[in-house]
This record gives structure tokens, C-alpha cells and sequence, in this order.
């Protein structure tokens, strides 16, 4: 935050702060911290995920003696998620007073965040409002968005393969949906194949015929 007030100052954004939506603190600190910005005059910036620790983060509460911090369903997670979202477009993006970007495999935040902009006047590509996924994971989502004309971008994790891994499997974990996501890309595809190979063959039927 000390970074954010430093250099997200005279209408430019560098600093973004992630929140994630299965902790239970989140929508306040979400809420207090636009209002800080709001109050202390610079621009706040956020990337919105669901989360990707939710093993660790009870195991650690286990191991330490405290009350988990993350939500106990999937249920409550997307609840808290659509809430956050909620008030990062109405209460920051539609005031001019916040950026976000949306980490998001999941088709039905997807769409409430389309709808919500589309409700609150939120122009696709005019608006600071961004969507992000895995690249690899629910690619059909990403270029839908693109080539709607909201700014959507693939993000590469990198490093060693025995952190890579892991932080992989963490995400597939964290939305169920990536599963059916990946399904969905399948079927593209398949149907992208298969309409480049009757393409290709209408072609040579033209070519002999010429």
C-alpha cells in the first residue's frame, strides 16, 4: 500500500495488490483499502483471484492453533468473490478511482463481470478493467473476451519445476471449473481441425477443377 501511494499518483498505475476471495477478511480489507486510497489521494489497483493455498492456509491454522482464515465452501468462495467484484467495479472502477484485473477460469464470474460493466457503463478496452487466465487453462474464455474487445492476457508462472508443479496443481484445484474449461477447449479444437480440414479440401476440389 506504502508502494501503491508512492507511485500510483497523477493518473498513472504501477502497483497492484492482489486479494484473494477465500479469505474471510478480504471484502473489508478490499473495501478499506479503496477507501484509503480514496481518502489519501492516489489510485488503487487490484488483481482479484479466488486463491490457491487453501490446504496450506488450513493446515497452517491446524499447525498454529487458530481459526482457519479461508472460507470452509466452494460455495462462500464464489459468494466472496462475486461480492469483492461488486465493490471493486461500482464502488472504484465506475468512480475512476480503481483499476482492476480479474483472475478468473470461472465462466459465471466472467459473466457477471461483463454484465456489471455493461450495467454500470463500463466500455470494453475504455475502461481499466482487465481479465487474466493460466495460459493452457480455459484459453476458449480468454478469446471470447479478446475478441469481444475486453483486454485479456495469459499469464506464464516460471521457474523450478519442483515449484512449478505444485503451484499448478494448486490451481486446477482451486475452481473446478478449469476442468470443464479444458473440455470446452478440447471441443474448439476438434472443431477448429475439423473446419480446416473441409477448408482444405473444398481448396483442392477448386484447384483440380481449375
Amino acid at each position: 500500500m506504502k508502494a501503491m501511494k508512492k507511485y500510483n499518483v497523477n493518473g498513472r498505475v504501477v502497483i497492484y495488490n492482489t486479494y484473494q476471495a477465500y479469505l474471510m477478511s478480504t471484502h473489508k480489507r478490499l473495501s478499506d483499502d479503496m477507501e484509503r486510497a480514496k481518502r489519501e489521494g492516489y489510485q488503487f489497483a487490484c488483481k482479484l483471484v479466488r486463491g490457491a493455498y487453501l490446504t496450506l492456509e488450513r493446515e497452517r491454522a491446524s499447525l498454529k492453533g487458530y481459526r482457519s482464515p479461508v472460507w470452509g465452501t466452494i460455495e462462500e468462495t464464489h459468494a466472496s468473490y462475486e461480492t469483492c467484484l461488486r465493490s471493486v467495479l461500482a464502488e472504484g472502477v465506475a468512480t475512476g478511482r480503481a483499476e482492476v484485473l480479474l483472475g478468473s477460469h470461472n465462466e459465471e464470474s466472467i459473466r457477471l463481470a461483463v454484465l456489471l460493466m455493461s450495467e454500470l457503463g463500463l466500455r470494453p478496452g475504455r475502461s481499466p478493467v482487465y481479465f487474466g487466465q493460466l495460459l493452457g487453462m480455459a484459453d476458449h474464455i480468454t478469446f471470447t473476451l479478446g475478441n469481444n474487445g475486453y483486454p485479456a492476457y495469459k499469464y506464464v508462472p516460471y521457474g523450478l519445476v519442483q515449484e512449478v508443479i505444485p503451484y499448478l496443481l494448486r490451481r486446477a484445484q482451486e475452481n473446478a471449473s478449469v476442468m470443464s474449461g479444458a473440455k470446452a477447449d478440447a471441443g474448439l479444437l476438434r472443431s477448429e481441425i475439423w473446419r480446416r480440414f473441409l477448408a482444405g479440401l473444398s481448396l483442392t476440389g477448386r484447384s483440380k477443377n481449375a
